[in-house]
């Protein structure tokens, strides 16, 4: 710009005889709208007067400024009078051509406490000024804005080296600023995006090495970025999975076409972790050629696990025995096992689609409603047993269990439903029935046959009569202690019903049972049964039930740390006073030995004078065990 500065000096200081040098016709062979503008312009009224007294440097300036094609506007003189060429002209919008040969604080107000200081430095000093990307201030067309020029401002020089006038040669950037800051903003939006993004981003070249990679790819990973940028994604990739994705990245650089696989990656620990991996070739901008790839990697493994813990559920629903079936909120079957249709003869095309109710017998059909509104409402269905229609109209047992499924926002949207036979079961346990009432039935006939026996045996003695009286009660009792057995099953009892049936022959009120629920083996049942028998027998001929006042504690607890010893304490009080007797008979030895030997524990029976206390101390696992919910 400095150059065309001197180039302006050194026309200004040539000195032409021609005489002509001022007139018209010279200055007529610029042509163009500025130059019809220039020459025709009534100069006299400016500070520069007629062109005829204009000084040969500013003649110059004008001859060189009006055919350029490069944006030039000269300020001339003390008060800035613009002169500027077709070039320039669009650049100032609505202020030409207006601001032809009028000072320039006029035309540039809103920019001239800006301006003013770049031309008084040239006018005043001499200097020549450039700067890249100017910022100014403009109102151009018709609303403020910032405008951005390259500027050089040159002195023009008279033949005495005396600065005349500004020759500012310039050229509008704004365009090209603006464009570079949209483009920088995007990049730091890109760059913030790729930074902060919830999906591994990993650029490289065809080699495979690093050239970029963000914060989530190394977490995906395992390694640092430093790390990364020394490596290549084949170092990265699971060598079962090489092959698989050298193949598609050779198909993507003959095609350009991007692809995706779910391939795995080997992290820094070792371990392996499943990724979607979406790649697509960046080309250059000359050839257009593919020279680089990126990499949109999101982690996976949890879904791959999902759907590894789905393919084992599912094989194992497959492969089931029981019917397994599920059905949405309306009740329709939405899927249906192979144990579905071996149990209700009904195939997965038959059911699914249909209603649940088609497999519900009609007096049962209130079940289905039932449990579709405790689902509804997120209560828990415990495991019942019912019965279920077959496809040929045959009723079968099953025990039935429902579950919610829930959507993934946590919403329930149907029951999965589990019915398993219980056919065999309930064929045994009505067999059973039959079989335990058969037994008791032989039992009472032998206990029957043994009584008989005992009577005929005995004689008809008054002794003998008490023998077989006694004998005949504890008999009794043994066959009440057997008929609660039959209700167990022949497997248990609770200790609150042997208590009750082994003393129903005595007045309820005489009695203080208390005591946690325990169910007692066969056994024991027997066993503490005759006790009790043989100690209520006593207490009625000698103790608190021989008066009415007397009443009779029976209560047990658990005790030890674990709660792993059963207590049983019979206390009697209110009757009359007790005195050790002097020989033990059967009634004592059964309650000190026998039950002793079946609780497989300690009993101790204490004569106090307030009335008989018999304890009976066993250990847990050999013929009791508390229940639990």
């Amino acid at each position: 710009m400095s150059e065309t500065g001197r180039s302006v000096v050194e026309l200004s200081s040539f000195k032409r005889e021609d005489s002509t040098l001022n007139i018209v016709p010279e200055l007529a062979g610029n042509t163009g709208e500025m130059a019809a503008r220039i020459f025709g312009f009534d100069w006299e009224k400016t500070s520069l007067g007629p062109r005829s007294a204009w000084p040969h440097c500013l003649v110059s300036a004008v001859d060189i400024m009006l055919p350029a094609q490069a944006e030039i506007v000269m300020f001339w003189g003390e008060d800035f009078v613009a002169l500027y060429n077709d070039a320039y002209a669009p650049t100032i919008g609505d202020k030409h051509p207006q601001a032809l040969g009028r000072p320039a604080r006029e035309s540039w107000a809103e920019m001239w406490s800006d301006l003013e200081p770049l031309l008084r430095a040239v006018l005043e000093d001499g200097k020549t000024i450039v700067a890249k990307d100017r910022p100014f201030y403009i109102e151009r067309h018709g609303y403020p804005e910032t405008a951005y020029f390259d500027i050089s401002y040159s002195p023009v020089r008279d033949s005495d080296r005396k600065v005349q006038g500004v020759l500012c040669i310039v050229n509008e950037t704004t365009k090209r600023v603006r464009s570079e800051e949209i483009l920088r903003e995007s990049e730091e939006r890109v760059s913030a995006i790729i930074s902060q993004s919830a999906a591994g981003i990993a650029q490289y070249d065809l080699d495979g090495c690093f050239s970029l990679v963000n914060r989530r790819f190394c977490e995906i990973v395992g390694y640092s970025e430093s790390e990364l940028l020394g490596m290549r994604m084949q170092d990265i990739t699971y060598s079962d999975d090489q092959h698989d994705t050298a193949r598609l990245f050779e198909t993507m650089l003959a095609t350009g076409e991007s692809f995706e696989i779910e391939q795995r990656y080997v992290r820094k620990d070792g371990s392996l972790v499943w990724v979607t991996n979406s790649a697509s070739g960046v080309r250059d901008s000359s050839a257009g050629r593919i020279r680089r790839a990126v990499s949109v990697v999101i982690d996976i493994s949890e879904r791959k696990r999902a759907q590894e813990v789905e393919r084992r559920l599912a094989a194992i629903i497959a492969s089931s025995d029981d019917a397994i079936l599920s059905t949405d909120l309306n009740m329709v079957i939405t899927s249906w096992n192979l144990g579905a249709e071996r149990l209700y003869g009904h195939s997965a095309e038959e059911a699914i689609g249909g209603s649940v109710m088609m497999v519900v017998p009609d007096d049962r059909r209130e079940e289905e409603p039932a449990i579709l509104a405790k689902i509804r409402a997120g209560q828990k269905v415990e495991p019942y047993e019912t019965k279920r229609r077959c496809k040929n109209g045959r009723l079968v047992d099953v025990l039935l269990s429902v579950s919610p499924i829930y959507d993934t926002y946590g919403r329930i949207v149907g029951a999965s439903k589990i019915a398993h036979d219980i056919s065999a079961k309930k064929e045994a346990e009505r067999l059973q029935t039959v079989l335990v009432g058969e037994l008791n039935h032989r039992v009472k006939n032998v206990l029957a046959t043994v009584m008989a026996i005992a009577r005929q045996t005995l004689g008809r003695s008054d002794v003998d009569r008490t023998s077989v009286e006694t004998f005949d009660a504890r008999l009794t009792s043994m066959a009440r202690a057997h008929d609660l057995l039959i209700h167990g099953n022949w497997e248990q009892a609770e200790l609150t019903a042997v208590v009750r049936q082994a003393l129903s022959p005595y007045p309820k009120e005489k009695f203080e049972i208390h005591g946690p629920t325990m169910q007692l083996a066969p056994r024991a049942v027997v066993s503490i049964s005759l006790a009790l028998h043989e100690l209520a027998t006593n207490a009625a001929k000698y103790g608190a039930l021989s008066v009415p006042d007397g009443r009779v504690a029976i209560v047990w607890s658990l005790e030890g740390n674990g709660s792993d010893r059963l207590r049983l304490r019979w206390q009697e009080a209110g009757g009359p006073t007790v005195t050790p007797p002097t020989r033990k008979g059967f009634g004592s030895r059964l309650i000190e030995s026998l039950l002793a030997a079946e609780l497989n524990g300690e009993v101790q029976v204490s004569y106090e004078p307030s009335g008989l206390i018999c304890e009976v101390r066993a250990a847990a696992g050999v013929s009791w065990e508390q229940a639990r919910d």
